[in-house]
């Protein structure tokens, strides 16, 4: 296999739209395989999900899904912590929601967030606050409108993920995407 660094459609989470950045990237030259070698995953997932909770326009079918899975929910878990029904939950992965129900998911996320960061001794997340994340998703949910945007792209450079891996000492600035 030849290594070489390069962008990545990194489509095996689940969504369509999320490119990395200069990572290495294996080319198999017998079969064409393609394997990426991916830094921290389960922080990377928190990273798309970071960019996916502070985008403006409503969550796409397929970011709920893949926030879905993040948080560990099964589709009848998520509908009765949403109060609704499994076959509202399968709509929603597959065509979106309306502003009511995306803030409410984005909660959800943003309180599995907190609590990954307020219980665990080892956090997934480094070198950010619970005020830091509380405060950009709430200015997000100020932000929100229009319809959901299923081709929004994510390009996840490694300084991102390097930042919240704890590799560096300065506490990194969360935007509202």
């Amino acid at each position: 296999m030849d290594g070489r660094k390069g962008e990545y459609k990194y489509t095996e989470c689940g969504l369509d739209s999320v490119t990395l950045k200069d990572i290495l990237v294996y080319h198999c030259t017998k079969c064409n395989a393609l394997v990426p070698e991916i830094p921290a995953a389960g922080v990377l997932h928190r990273v798309i999900a970071l960019r996916i909770l502070t985008k403006k326009t409503l969550l796409s079918g397929g970011e709920i899904r893949f926030l879905r899975k993040l948080c560990g929910y099964s589709v009848n878990d998520f509908a009765a912590t949403l109060g609704s029904s499994k076959s509202v939950i399968s709509r929603f992965e597959k065509d979106g929601c309306g502003k009511e129900n995306d803030r409410l998911i984005r909660m959800l996320v943003l309180a599995k967030f907190v609590r990954e960061l307020a219980n665990q001794p080892e956090q997934v997340l480094k070198n950010v606050t619970i005020q830091q994340l509380s405060s950009v998703v709430e200015d997000t949910l100020k932000l929100i409108a229009g319809k959901a945007q299923s081709n929004q792209r994510y390009e996840i450079p490694p300084e991102e993920i390097s930042r919240y891996i704890g590799t560096e000492d300065a506490v990194p600035e969360l935007a509202v995407q």
